[in-house]
């Protein structure tokens, strides 16, 4: 079904839930055809350019629809007012307050000031609704008599700015809008990417993710969901050794059709696997055998983050020396090469930096990157691009004229984000770590990451949220909120994360026990998803709500790229023990502009 097809109610919203024995939310249960493709066979070996088949057979199973209603009981609306100003500056005694603070090129900061942002609700829908006629393969767009009759298209700013505000939560376990579950067991991490894409031809929202217990234990899972008949089919498509939310693949649709899926162990073996989807079916597994692996201290290989440059596929992996290297399809992701490495940073204790990416899947592909855990290294955050060969920092100079070859520049060469010890809303941030990246279609960059607040010990750190963009010139830094405590004991600087959404640069998503609009909560609490709009290009935020109440956390948020009228938020509902142990639900809430 293609989207133009779709008859979708306004703010259809569907919730997909991955704790599979949490009785907190009532409601109907998911309609899941399930479907197993191939198990991933860890013996299997391959040449660095070769491809080896899995050896399992294909199976399916369907997932049904309909919302999954929040269940009701005593709430209290959460509190109003300013976000607490903050300061932003690089070391020495804490200045004057002001949320924002900029690195220009030369990565020296600067400041500008910026102030609280009142308190406001939910946002209204505007902008035209698509017409009959419209575009046949674009979902969204407006057709003979669609959109705006006078005048332009709305921007994404005119749809949600100014900020018209909302209701507030009330009742036990309270979501905004219709919930339905995607997965009713599912996990993954925030390495890989994209995690979800939207399929406008088909009408359909494809979803990775990776199973624990439940008779699925470590089982790599694709779920195909039909946005209009709120249904489903779960593909099985690999099984690793044991189950880590690390495995979870990456995906991209294929100019061909059909899509790719890429994977890897969590540090656990030396290959990549990865499945195609040819319209009907996912092929049996192959693998990618790495060289020069395991490392000489022992590592080996995890994630994959897929995206195309021109007719080429690349997928960023770390591998050799834990650095990152890619490998390239010119088949679709059916065979793969090793190509070059994209940076050179030494490895310090446990890798050599975290990287997050993002593509057009035409020309580029950002990365934003750190020089190790932020457990091992107090860490600054580094963005660049590659682009005609070469890889760039931030304002376009080359820095690494080969991208294609084994030698790599360190990344603190490229741009600085975020420099260690500045001080932003007060506090003085360290140990950074990296969430999310988008490049918009106007060409400034955004970025979500966090960062230790100094002096608060290494056992369980204050963390806070921020948020980057960069204008063209400078990068800039506002505050979010307080992240709350670690997800478990080994991970100190783990947190519910953020989210940007691709088609709209005025609005992002968190997940945190605290309120961003008071920056008040427990430390301690549950962790809920609140939305953030921008009108000021990301200087201030006003929020609202998406989850309120909860009994559970709701962590990891991610949006898929779709389009300016509609907007696919997913999550995961649960409990999160360990990345090899959790009890979650994937869930989500899908809206359309009307």
């Amino acid at each position: 079904m293609r989207m133009n097809d779709l008859s979708l109610p306004l703010l259809a919203s569907f919730v997909l839930a991955a704790c599979a024995e949490d009785t907190a939310d009532s409601g109907a249960s998911p309609v899941v055809t399930d479907t197993t493709t191939s198990s991933t066979d860890s013996s299997m070996t391959a040449g660095p350019t070769s491809v080896t088949p899995g050896t399992t057979t294909p199976g399916t199973t369907t997932i049904p629809g309909g919302p999954t209603a929040s269940q009701p009981g005593p709430g209290t609306p959460g509190p109003t007012g300013p976000v607490v100003g903050g300061t932003a500056t690089t070391g020495g005694p804490d200045p004057q307050p002001s949320t924002t603070q900029s690195t220009g090129p030369d990565t020296t900061p600067s400041q500008s000031a910026a102030g609280g942002s009142p308190n406001a609700g939910g946002s209204p829908n505007a902008g035209g609704s698509p017409g009959a006629g419209g575009t046949p393969n674009a979902a969204g767009s407006p057709g003979a008599g669609g959109g705006t009759p006078n005048g332009p298209e709305p921007s994404a700013a005119d749809a949600v700015c100014p900020y018209a505000g909302g209701g507030e939560a009330d009742g036990q376990n309270w979501v905004k809008g219709d919930m339905l579950e995607f997965n009713d067991n599912g996990g993954w991490c925030w390495y890989q990417d994209e995690r979800a894409l939207v399929d406008q031809e088909t009408g359909e929202l494809i979803i990775a993710s990776v199973a624990s217990g439940g008779g699925r234990e470590a089982n790599v899972e694709v779920t195909h969901w039909d946005i209009a008949a709120k249904q489903g089919t779960r593909h099985h498509i690999g099984t690793m050794s044991y189950t880590d939310d690390h495995d979870v693949a990456a995906l991209v649709k294929r100019p061909e059709g059909g899509y790719a899926a890429m994977w890897a162990g969590h540090n656990d073996d030396c290959n990549s696997y990865f499945s195609q989807y040819d319209g009907n079916s996912w092929s049996n597994s192959g693998s990618f055998a790495w060289p020069e692996c395991p490392t000489s201290s022992g590592k080996r290989i995890t994630y994959a983050n897929m995206w195309y440059l021109g007719d080429t596929l690349y997928s960023y992996v770390r591998s050799i020396d834990t650095s990152p290297h890619y490998l390239f399809s010119n088949d679709g992701g059916k065979s793969w090469e090793l190509g070059g490495r994209l940076t050179s940073t030494p490895q310090v204790g446990y890798v050599a930096g975290y990287y997050k990416y993002w593509g057009n899947n035409t020309d580029r592909i950002d990365f934003f990157g750190t020089e190790a855990h932020p457990r091992d290294n107090d860490n600054s955050l580094y963005h660049g691009y590659v682009q005609g060969g070469k890889i760039h920092n931030s304002t376009g100079e080359v820095i690494d004229d080969d991208f294609s070859d084994r030698s790599a520049i360190d990344v603190p060469q490229y741009s600085t984000v975020f420099k260690t010890g500045t001080t932003v809303n007060g506090v003085r941030l360290e140990h950074m770590w990296n969430a999310d990246l988008v490049r918009y279609d106007d060409e400034t960059v955004a970025a979500i990451g966090t960062g230790r607040v100094s002096g608060t010990g290494s056992d369980d750190p204050d963390k806070r949220l921020l948020y980057f963009r960069f204008d063209g010139s400078e990068w800039k830094t506002t505050y979010l909120a307080q992240a709350g405590t670690k997800l478990y004991d080994s991970e100190q600087d783990y947190t519910g994360l953020g989210a940007l959404d691709p088609d709209n640069p005025h609005i992002i998503y968190i997940s945190t026990a605290f309120d961003p609009r008071t920056d008040e909560g427990s430390f301690t609490g549950k962790k809920e998803i609140w939305k953030g709009v921008t009108c000021d290009d990301g200087a201030t935020f006003d929020w609202e709500p998406i989850t309120a109440n909860s009994q559970m956390d709701n962590l990891r948020p991610i949006v898929p790229k779709w389009d300016a009228k509609h907007t696919a938020l997913l999550w995961l509902r649960g409990t999160y023990t360990s990345a090899q142990s959790y009890n979650f639900k994937v869930v989500g809430l899908i809206e359309e502009e009307n």
